[in-house]
Order: structure tokens, then sequence, then C-alpha cells
């Protein structure tokens, strides 16, 4: 599999993932979407709700596993391809079941909801590390494009079929998203299992960013909650708008765009704030245009988000799957608290009076968020990198010796192939994992390093990593 090129594996990782998206919509949304109007909201919601947290459970658990081990080699087993496949097959079986009018008891739903969202999560996580190990570099325009093409299907599934179509679609999106998975991981790039400290020491120090995450998407998980509660085509009509406006938003900024990540949050922030207050001043027609840009932000926010972790595995070396199951966690947390919110708001008696003045605590919490949690950009000690990406909130423990290794490329004038497998020595891979990394012999990788240690004036790795620490 070429690394420049965009060629089978790749169009298969891309096809295979926006089918899991679509998947994903259909459960989360489409199926909530489509229960009869004379459904009881809040009990409906509640098992929403514990979607989510079945997704967030099941990532505490990996995470739990990952720290221990220092090792993501359980993400790699086959096991964790049936704890995606079969509970995610749960929801829209059971939501068939009642659509052929047979009544299955609440806490059937409840725990069906609970194990498909950590079926989601655990699915989410696998692609995830597929993208990064099949190549697919830019994370932003990547996960725009497939979630594009996920929310495109979602749409159409949802719109133009009954129910229990709807339910057989889900099951069988789920099924080809499996299979290709199935397919693609033993044929893909070797997945490493590479130790879980680095990135979780990364993660440790930049809680102050989670929670700024956290809040933003309370934000957008109440407006869903209102808008389901409003009117659900409208909901619906926001959502087909917002997956258009993020495939734009992914093909402008996710191709090499410059810009730091705490103003790109504050610019979010600042629209969504707007908006929730419009929610409280405007009459129904702006409160609903407002809760529907709320909407639009969601879907870019999820693309920056998931694009952002890849760029930040893809950039300091780290575990592609502790990354994408572990960064993912904050803004999870956050939508289930905006569920619990507007789900809340809707039980109190009237919601009338709750619905709309919510958002002003969530305007409060946000701006002492902002305030008190998000650097500014000039605190940032690096000066921001190509596409939207975590990594410029701080500096990584391995800026200064990238910088070195940079004035050693020009100083030393190491060719091209000479400047890759420097990257690698600095990082203490031997010639064996250079030369599988970079598609060429072991004897070339050795004959690689030999120049770079004669250039340089040094006999051995440890020289190397000696004087780079030095300068």
């Amino acid at each position: 599999m070429a690394k420049s090129a965009l060629g089978f594996m790749q169009l298969t990782i891309i096809c295979g993932f926006s089918l899991f998206y679509a998947w994903y919509l259909i459960s989360f949304f489409g199926l909530f979407i489509l229960v009869p109007p004379d459904f009881d909201f809040v009990g409906l919601h509640i098992e929403q709700i514990l979607f989510f947290v079945g997704g967030i459970f099941s990532t505490v658990a990996l995470i739990a596993a990952f720290n221990k081990a220092d090792s993501v080699a359980i993400g790699h087993t086959r096991l964790l391809y049936l704890a995606s496949f079969l509970p995610g097959l749960l929801m829209p079986v059971a939501i068939l079941v009642y659509s052929l009018g047979i009544d299955l008891p609440f806490p059937v739903f409840c725990l069906a909801c609970l194990l498909t969202g950590a079926a989601a999560a655990i699915g989410f996580m696998l692609w995830e590390d597929l993208l990064t190990h099949g190549y697919l570099k830019r994370g932003v325009l990547t996960h725009g494009i497939m979630f594009c093409a996920g929310g495109v299907a979602f749409l159409a599934v949802t719109l133009f079929l009954s129910p229990i179509e709807t339910c057989i679609v889900s099951i069988l999106l789920l099924c080809a998203s499996m299979a290709l998975l199935s397919f693609i991981a033993p044929r893909c790039d070797t997945l490493e299992d590479k130790p879980a400290t680095p990135a979780r020491e990364y993660f440790r120090k930049s809680w102050h960013v989670e929670i700024v995450i956290s809040v933003i998407n309370a934000v957008f998980g109440y407006a869903f909650i209102f808008l389901y509660y409003t009117d659900a085509n409208l909901l619906i009509g926001a959502m087909a708008v917002a997956i258009f406006a993020d495939l734009g938003f992914a093909i402008t900024f996710g191709r090499g765009k410059w810009f730091q990540f705490a103003g790109a949050i504050r610019i979010c922030g600042a629209f969504v704030s707007v908006a929730l207050l419009l929610m409280v001043c405007g009459g129904d027609v702006v409160r609903n245009v407002a809760a529907c840009s709320i909407v639009l932000f969601w879907f870019i926010f999820r693309t920056m988000d998931g694009g952002s972790l890849t760029n930040l595995a893809n950039r300091n070396d780290f575990s592609a799957l502790y990354c994408a199951t572990r960064g993912k966690m904050p803004a999870n947390l956050g939508f289930t608290i905006g569920l619990t919110v507007g789900v809340a708001s809707v039980a109190l008696d009237p919601p009338s009076m709750a619905l709309p003045y919510a958002p002003l605590a969530l305007v409060g919490l946000f701006i002492v968020a902002v305030l008190f949690f998000l650097p500014f950009d000039n605190a940032s000690s690096a000066v921001g990198y190509k596409t939207l990406s975590l990594v410029d909130m701080q500096e990584s423990p391995n800026d200064n010796l990238k910088r070195q290794c940079e004035l050693i490329k020009v100083e030393y004038k190491l060719s091209p192939r000479e400047s890759d497998v420097l990257e690698y020595l600095v990082k203490g891979r031997n010639a064996k994992h250079i030369s599988e990394k970079l598609y060429i012999s072991e004897s070339t990788a050795k004959t690689h390093i030999s120049n770079i240690y004669r250039k340089v004036g040094i006999h051995s790795q440890q020289e190397l990593l000696d004087m780079l620490e030095a300068a």
C-alpha cells in the first residue's frame, strides 16, 4: 500500500467508516425520530441518554485496560470486532420488533440502547485507528468526507423508508461495515502495540481544554433535545444543512490551512453562545433558527475533533488507538450532560418555561470555562499547525527534539530519505522498524543510518540522542 497514493485500501477504509457512521446516525438519531408521536418523550430520550452512557462506560473500561498494561494490544484483538458488531445489532432489532407490533418491556429497550452505545464507541475507536494506519493523514478533510457520505445515507434512509425498512437497512449497514473492518485490518499497515504512557501524559496535561470541550458539547446535546421536542422534521432539516456545511468546512480548512485551536474554540463558542441567547430572547422562529445553527456547529465540531485527534497521533507518534479512545471522552461526556439537561427541562411542568431559559445557565458555564480554563493564543508555546490540532495548546515534550532534527537536516545537508530515517532514529527506532515504515529493505535502512552518522560525525544512535538533548 503506497503511502502517497489514495489506493484501494484507503478507499475501502473511507467506505467502511462512512457505512459505520451512517449506522451510528440512524441508531442514535433516526430511530428516535421515527418513533410514533404518542410515545412518552421523557422515557424515549432517557433511552437516548443511555446510548451515550454506554459509550462512555466502554471508553473508560478500554482506557483503564490500556493504562494498566501501558499497551494498546487489547485494542487489536478480533474480540473487539464482535464487541462492536453484536451489541450494535440490539437497538435496531428492538425497534424492528416494536414496529412489528410486539411490545417489549421498557428495561429491554434501555439495555439495548446502553449496549448499542457501547458498541458505537468501540467501533469508532477501531475505525479511527485504521485511518492513521491507512495513511489517511489529513484528519479534518478525511473526517469531513466520511461524515458527509454517512450523513447523506442517513438522510436518505430516514426520509424515504418506513421504520421497519430503516431498521433493516441499519442492520445491513453495520454488517457491511464490520465485514470491511475484518477485511481491512489484517491487510492494512501493521497495527503497532505502542505504549499508552506518552499519550496519557499529554491528555493529563490538557485537562483544561477538555473542560471547555465538554461544556460546548453540553450545549449541542441540549439543542438536539430542544429540536426533538419542538419539531423532529425541523431537526432533520437542520441536520441536512449541517452535513453539507460540514463538508464545505472540511474542504476549506482541512487542506493545509493554519489557525490556532484556542482561537477556533473561541469563535465556535461565541457563535454558540449568541445562538443560546437568541433561544432565550427571540420568538419561536428565531428560537428554532438558533437551535438549528447549534446543530450545524455540532457537525463541524465533530469533524474538527476527530481530525485533530488523528493529527495529534500522527504528529507525536502516539498510539492512534489510544488517542481515538481517550480524546473523544470529554465531548461524549458533555453531550450526555446536555441531553440530560434537555430531558430534565421537558420533564418539568410546564416545560415551556424551562426549555428556553435553561440555555442561560449553559452560556454562563461556557463563559466561565473559557475565561478560566482555555489559554489565550499567545500563551501557547507552539505557533499553530496545519489543520486544526489539539497539539497547539501546549508544546509536546518532543518539540525541542524535532526542532533540533530540522537544524541537523539543514546543517549537514541530509538527503530527503536520510531526513526521513533521522526522524525515526531520534524516536529510538531501529533499522528493522524503519525499513517497515519507509518500505525499504533493512540493509538500505542501515546504509542510510551509517550515512547520517558519518555526516554528523558520530558513531551510534545514543550519541545522536545525547547530542540532541545537549543542544
